[in-house]
């Protein structure tokens, strides 16, 4: 949606995302369960670090305006770091489609390119747990389901202010990745997909 006028002081009125919760507080897990092998405590951990990955990846605000994504980097385990910081300057799509570039981890508009309207993002999803065999490993999954809305607006310009719309989903998965007596560590298998609001290249 777009306006000629000025962005309210609420943008998100008359759309479904104005009944959703604001920032990390639509950022929900269920109460934590034993599942497979995992105890409650291992599961309610994992719910814990999957919280602060998706926020990570879709709420920062340094991430969202272009800048370095270290918000979730800091939180990658070492192997996956590497992976993140050598990709995200990679361009083109792979042979499944999807972009090479580790930014689309994350939601990110070009640098200089947009502002948010307000300090309000809008979150609706859910994430769930589940065990799973991987090659030979029990790992435990938790899967995620986020929607996104953020009112933006191009610099010095308030009336052309629009709603962009980002689904993150896939999931984290824990494991004894490197150490199998060691702490069960995530790996961030979650992508940002524009839904709304945006026109990408496809290859850009």
């Amino acid at each position: 949606h777009r306006s000629s006028d000025l962005a309210t002081a609420d943008p998100f009125l008359g759309t479904p995302a104005n009944s959703w919760a604001d920032r990390a507080a639509g950022i929900v897990a269920p109460p934590a369960e034993a599942v497979g092998g995992f105890t409650a405590a291992q599961v309610a951990a994992a719910y814990a670090t999957t919280g602060e990955l998706v926020a990570a990846a879709s709420l920062d605000g340094q991430t969202l305006l272009g800048g370095p994504p270290a918000a979730l980097e800091r939180l990658l385990t070492a192997g996956q770091r590497a992976t993140f910081k050598a990709g995200l300057d990679a361009r083109g799509l792979g042979k499944d489609g999807r972009p090479l570039s580790t930014r689309s981890w994350v939601a990110s508009f070009a640098p200089g390119t947009a502002q948010l309207d307000g300090s309000v993002i809008k979150v609706s999803g859910t994430m769930n747990a589940v065990a799973v065999a991987e090659s030979g490993r029990q790992v435990l999954r938790v899967e995620v389901n986020y929607a996104f809305v953020y009112a933006v607006e191009p610099p010095h310009n308030p009336t052309d202010w629009t709603r962009v719309v980002t689904h993150q989903s896939g999931s984290v998965d824990f494991a004894r990745w490197n150490d199998p007596h060691g702490a069960l560590e995530p790996w961030d298998k979650t992508v940002v997909d524009p839904l709304s609001g945006v026109a990408c290249g496809p290859a850009d």
